[in-house]
């Protein structure tokens, strides 16, 4: 690892280094707390400010895919200093927590979960760059450890901080509590670490690359949001966009001197099963979390506080698992946990799709998501940042994390996209007597979805029923009936992708050590 004069060796002996670790943990704990706690919140803070169910679900991946920059900023910390850019990125963070914590109206949210996703952008990579250039042998093990640990770790507390604030003080409080612990946590983080960089290649930057590659997911996950609502020439045409950006992405990192991402780097197996993996566990646990803190909510009938709690189940193993998979990885290699990981997730996913509106039939699922996804964490950030090659670091772990990003907001768009589709044809079936017009669907969508209360929706279902000389429908058991087969319909994707990656991965880590670059 080579450094710039403006940034000093790291003294991988400064006793202070566990400070720094300590500081950069807590901003890392922000960043994955902002981005579970909003779903458990979604419901009130649609009663409160209004909006489709299409329009707040923009507020969780208006964060992941503001997060894709993850790429971007990994060699920007590269280049100009990654402990610059982890304090920017918690600025940002700040920033953009006070936007969303004073919106009114959807927009605004969702400026704000942007500008806080640009923040976590440059967070993570430089977070993970700063540690692994900071630390050496099994210290360095045990930090990359307590980071993954702590990413897995507040994204599992989030909807239980946030159901217990919006308890207390109202949804905009999982906004303000990012302040007063950003300040305290970079304050400490810029007192204990030493500023490092890695210049390879100059000062470049691909912007071009960048914008392609950022168009590219945006334009996926756009799609995948309007698919229920767009009309098929609007949908070819943002497909096709997303399609043209992203092999423009790889045409100009092919003929880039100083590429965004050096595509070499995916010739190395380890690190494409590390990526994979990382990418799929997101994809299922993040569309999971989303759904379950709605149906907590809206089927189910708990306080924001409770079903925070009720998915605790699905969030604490991932902490328990974390050492046991980290064991496995180094006695039997990455695969052998990677790929249990990845079959046990299936599993979730599978029985997720059996639910009849208890509670009881979520335990199994949760507890097989939450020992899924422990299993495998530090082992594919191990192997990933161990088997960067010339990449640099920085670029690895950016690329790493930029696929948990891309990963939950592709998982929440896609299964979200099959979900609402469903839910229209099962609403249009389950109500034919009543001759449901496409603005009673639409509305009763947003009811399903927690933004509308379950009192109007009886209301409407009322009024239609009286308007026809129809009998009454009652919106609990509709509610619990179509979401129920929505989620079914949508876990079976999830269930298929997860298989078909444990497979992939199963093939990618074989033969591959822990601590081996391939």
């Amino acid at each position: 690892m080579t450094s710039t004069a403006a940034a000093p060796t790291v003294d991988t002996s400064d006793p202070k280094r566990w400070l720094s670790l300590i500081g950069i943990c807590a901003v890392t704990a922000l960043v994955w707390v902002t981005a579970s706690d909003i779903s458990i919140a979604l419901p009130t803070i649609g009663r409160d400010i209004g909006g489709s169910a299409d329009a707040l679900q923009w507020a969780v991946n208006g964060y992941f895919l503001a997060g894709s920059l993850i790429i971007v900023t990994g060699r920007l910390g590269d280049v100009f200093g990654r402990l610059r850019l982890f304090t920017i990125g918690t600025a940002l963070l700040i920033v953009g927590s006070v936007v969303a914590g004073l919106a009114g109206a959807p927009p605004q949210l969702v400026i704000g979960r942007v500008i806080e996703g640009v923040g976590a952008a440059a967070i993570l990579p430089n977070a993970l760059a700063m540690i692994a250039v900071g630390f050496t042998g099994r210290e360095r093990d045990t930090a990359i450890g307590a980071w993954v640990a702590t990413c897995w770790g507040a994204q599992a507390v989030g909807p239980l901080v946030g159901g217990a604030l919006i308890a207390s003080v109202g949804w905009a409080s999982i906004f303000w509590i990012n302040l007063p612990i950003g300040l305290i946590a970079i304050a400490l983080t810029l007192k204990a670490t030493t500023e490092s960089s890695d210049a390879v290649g100059g000062r470049h930057v691909d912007i071009p690359g960048a914008v392609a590659l950022t168009g590219g997911i945006t334009a996926l996950s756009y799609g995948l949001v309007i698919c229920d609502t767009a009309g098929s020439s609007q949908l070819i045409a943002t497909f096709a966009a997303a399609v043209v950006l992203l092999a423009l992405f790889v045409i100009i990192e092919m003929k880039s001197k100083v590429p965004l991402v050096k595509l070499t780097i995916f010739k190395h197996r380890g690190f494409d099963g590390a990526v994979l993996a990382n990418l799929l566990a997101n994809f299922v646990f993040g569309a999971a979390i989303y759904f379950m803190s709605l149906y907590l909510q809206v089927v189910l009938g708990y306080s924001p506080l409770k079903a925070g709690a009720m998915l605790l189940p699905a969030t604490v193993p991932i902490l328990l698992m974390t050492p046991i998979g980290a064991r496995l990885g180094r006695r039997y290699g990455p695969g052998l946990p990677v790929t249990i990981s990845m079959v046990m997730i299936a599993a979730s996913a599978f029985l997720f799709t059996t639910l009849s509106g208890n509670y009881s039939d979520l335990l199994p699922s949760f507890i097989l998501l939450g020992v899924g996804v422990g299993l495998q964490i530090t082992m594919t950030a191990k192997v990933a940042v161990d088997d960067a090659g010339e990449a640099g670091e920085g670029v690895a772990s950016g690329v790493y994390k930029a696929s948990s990003m891309i990963g939950g907001s592709l998982g929440v768009a896609t299964l979200t996209a099959v979900f609402q589709n469903s839910a229209d044809s099962k609403f249009s079936e389950t109500l034919s007597s009543l001759k449901p017009g496409a603005a009673l669907i639409a509305k009763l969508l947003n009811v399903l979805t927690g933004s509308v209360t379950e009192e109007t929706g009886q209301n409407l279902l009322n009024g239609q029923a009286t308007l026809g000389h129809f009998a009454e429908v009652k919106i609990a058991p509709l509610l619990t009936t179509v979401f129920d087969y929505s989620l079914a319909n949508a876990m079976w994707v999830g269930a298929a992708v997860s298989l078909l990656g444990a497979l992939a991965c199963m093939l990618l880590l074989r033969g591959v050590r822990a601590d081996t670059p391939t």
